[in-house]
């Protein structure tokens, strides 16, 4: 996952040599996600990225998020793929699914999930910029399962295409 640290607002007043050498952290407050912290690399641009939490609609609960992009902000496109994401979850489960647990079998022989949404809990989400065609992106779940991994998917639009299991 896409975990990045930031000094808070005590620290960053007392430590002005940290803002010197890393400089200062760009905080916007974007109408749809939210309030954002906005990593940089000067030297790689493309790999910006902003980070925040947002009530995902899917699960009823606050998810973490990474969003690739600009200091100007999420695009317009990012919002619509962040909603078709919510909107077409069922069929991303459906995708998920299979993968988590032919990975699982690997541990547990004959397991099987009985309800998905209870059993795996969405913690974070990473978009792209989504320029680009399939667009590929990154949700990671916890599960009841086992509470030492986290499961993260990378997905080609709706489409699981890999599977990484940190712990």
């Amino acid at each position: 996952m896409f975990l990045r640290r930031v000094a808070s607002n005590n620290t960053k007043n007392r430590m002005g040599i940290f803002d010197f050498i890393f400089g200062k952290t760009i905080k916007i407050d974007d109408e749809f996600f939210g309030k954002m912290i906005f990593s940089e690399f000067k030297k790689n641009p493309e790999k910006n990225y902003f980070e925040c939490r947002r009530h995902f609609k899917s699960t009823d609960e606050i998810i973490e998020i990474g969003i690739e992009g600009d200091v100007t902000g999420p695009t317009e496109v990012q919002k619509d793929f962040f909603r078709k994401i919510e909107s077409d979850y069922e069929k991303i489960i459906s995708s998920i699914k299979p993968m988590i647990e032919n990975e699982f079998r690997n541990w547990k022989e004959d397991f099987k999930i009985t309800d998905f949404k209870k059993e795996f809990k969405a913690v974070y989400l990473f978009l792209p910029r989504c320029e680009k065609e399939p667009k590929v992106w990154e949700i990671a779940f916890e599960s009841e399962h086992d509470l030492n991994h986290t499961f993260t998917l990378t997905m080609n639009d709706l489409s699981a295409t890999e599977i990484l299991i940190d712990g």
